[in-house]
């Protein structure tokens, strides 16, 4: 910058630094040069000979860096490598159309497919066995050989039959569920969510849950509730797809109010296109949809 605008003062205002630190940058690298590279006095600054030829090479080698790079990106230098990844239905409400656009984009030559697995023991299984590539799920399922990755919590609803007496209630807390019951997933998805729940309804609101059913996944849980088998808890994202059959209710005054996302995948796939993946999403930040907040 210094050798564009020979300016100290001109330089430093372009990378918004002041001039002291642009001093000692520049006379810490002609001394490691063992060279000076400008001509200082009160009224210019110049390049020196030495600082001509450093210049001429710093360009050449940033071109050459850049050309590699380009060359690396293009399509046309790639083998088309693919990627299989599953997904819970929350997932495609919420963010994976977008990620998996922008990601074609500064990756064309990764192919993504994609496939909807609702259960969280099938994610595992096809994980372990290679049939998956990576997957997003709501449940961390308790396995060694599997990573995961915190994407975002998604706001939880109770979700209540339409004609239920509660249904017309703008905000639910947990003590008035007392004589509902509870439609939940299988204890082994995920325990802790699953013990949480249990927790906050015994030793808080004071009650013993009436658990009447397990069900898997969120979306027969919901179906459930439609049919008048009982309540349960859904992602806040699934009330567009059932607004004319249930209700979704926020619940307050407790510990029960996020679901995760989270990207799982088996770490002993180690292809390049599929650590590229992880980290794109990594560094994704989705557009902000209303039932995040």
């Amino acid at each position: 910058m210094l050798a564009n605008e020979l300016s100290f003062s001109k330089a430093a205002e372009k990378l918004n630094i002041s001039q002291s630190p642009l001093s000692r940058h520049i006379k810490s690298l002609e001394d490691e040069l063992g060279q000076a590279l400008f001509h200082r006095n009160t009224k210019s600054v110049t390049l020196t000979p030495a600082g001509e030829t450093f210049l001429a090479e710093a360009h050449a080698l940033l071109t050459q860096i850049k050309g590699a790079v380009d060359k690396l990106k293009s399509p046309i230098n790639k083998v088309t490598q693919k990627l299989m990844v599953g997904f819970i239905r929350p997932a495609m409400l919420l963010f994976l159309p977008e990620l998996l656009k922008v990601f074609r984009r500064d990756y064309p030559y990764i192919q993504v497919n994609i496939s909807e697995i609702n259960h969280s023991e099938t994610i595992k299984r096809q994980l372990l066995e290679g049939q998956l590539d990576l997957a997003f799920t709501h449940t961390t399922l308790p396995d060694s050989h599997l990573r995961y990755h915190r994407i975002f919590n998604e706001q939880m609803r109770v979700v209540l039959p339409i004609d239920h007496p509660l249904a017309n209630r703008q905000v639910l807390s947990l003590p008035e569920l007392k004589n509902e019951a509870f439609i939940l997933f299988p204890r082994k998805l995920s325990p802790a969510m699953y013990d949480l729940f249990v927790h906050e309804c015994r030793d808080k609101a004071g009650f013993q849950p009436k658990i009447s059913m397990e069900a898997n996944p969120q979306l027969a849980r919901i179906e459930m509730v439609i049919h008048g088998l009982g309540i349960t808890f859904a992602s806040a994202s699934m009330e567009k797809m059932f607004e004319d059959k249930v209700v979704f209710k926020n619940i307050v005054s407790t510990n029960l109010v996020n679901f995760p996302m989270d990207m799982a995948w088996n770490p002993s796939n180690e292809t390049p296109h599929l650590q590229a993946f992880i980290n794109f999403i990594k560094s994704f930040v989705p557009v902000p949809y209303s039932f995040l907040k």
